[in-house]
């Protein structure tokens, strides 16, 4: 049993393979639908997805110009969601202002793909900026500046509803952080008049709705665009010689708690509580992330 030719590849699945290649194998090629949550209590679970679900849309909405009473009408009664929304519309990153800015573009909710090896590597934006760079031209002595139509700095926006804020270092070596800045260099082409966006024109922020002024910032390079490609081709070259033999789990069973196969592969029956994660968080070279664009990227 393999992929299908139509497979796209995404961090979130590309994530599941390093993570723990059985649960790679067992969603994505044996598409295994398993009855398990993925933390207790299950309804805290369910209603922290939904709140995640409905700030991602509420984002959108206010870059398409929504009005911001109008959004925050939605959220009437919900102290977490206020407090998001607040932290939110507050930003010192960003405002309402930022659309009207006449050199910067703003695209929400934008998908890219490109071809990466025998399949397609894909990616969701939750919000691109192209902020249009300015040269200096000198006319009798005096210093004008003009638009230059192909020069344009892209800075990615990734909204996170995430209940701790991890390390930079483990930020740093998520699938996500390298896939997003990468598909732009790649692919990113048709969203800047056909020019190509050079990779040290790129920079991704993660932006944490209860830690709004703590935005984690990272530059991209050419160096680390050609890294990236070569680790993207590995791993899907990995993952399209797996055979049909069980793949091996993930050596540290801690993730098992948070994993609804865990007792398809005998690690546990019971999913781990919610409020365990932070703990967890705090222990040496682990993390986890119950967040709604890592889980449910490619659905929503």
């Amino acid at each position: 049993m393999s992929l299908p030719d139509s497979f796209q590849f995404s961090q979130s699945s590309l994530q599941d393979y390093v993570d723990c290649k059985r649960r790679f194998q067992l969603r994505y090629i044996q598409q295994r639908a398993w009855p398990a949550v993925e933390a207790e209590p299950a309804k805290d679970n369910e209603l922290y997805m939904q709140r995640g679900s409905q700030f991602h849309h509420m984002a959108h909405q206010y870059w398409l110009g929504v009005d911001n009473e109008k959004i925050a009408s939605q959220v009437e009664g919900d102290e977490v969601l206020s407090r998001w929304w607040e932290n939110f519309t507050g930003s010192k990153d960003f405002g309402r202002a930022m659309p009207n800015i006449p050199s910067l573009k703003t695209l929400p909710e934008i998908n890219l793909s490109a071809p990466i090896g025998d399949f397609r590597i894909m990616a969701k934006y939750d919000l691109l900026t192209l902020k249009t760079l300015r040269v200096s031209e000198s006319n009798h002595g005096i210093n004008n500046q003009t638009e230059d139509p192909k020069g344009f700095v892209a800075t990615i926006y990734d909204w996170k509803t995430s209940r701790k804020q991890p390390k930079r270092e483990w930020l740093t070596h998520r699938l996500q952080t390298r896939v997003y800045p990468y598909l732009l260099a790649k692919a990113g082409s048709q969203l800047n008049d056909g020019a190509e966006f050079k990779p040290e024109q790129i920079e991704m922020i993660y932006w944490y709705s209860d830690f709004p002024d703590q935005p984690a910032h990272f530059p991209y390079s050419k160096k680390q665009f050609d890294e990236d490609e070569a680790y993207l081709s590995q791993l899907i070259s990995e993952i399209q010689i797996m055979g049909n033999a069980d793949a091996p789990l993930t050596e540290d069973e801690r993730r098992c708690k948070f994993c609804v196969y865990r007792s398809l592969c005998n690690r546990g029956i019971e999913a781990g509580p919610l409020n365990e994660i932070d703990d967890l968080s705090e222990a040496e070279g682990f993390e986890v992330e119950l967040d709604f664009d890592d889980i449910a990227e490619i659905e929503y």
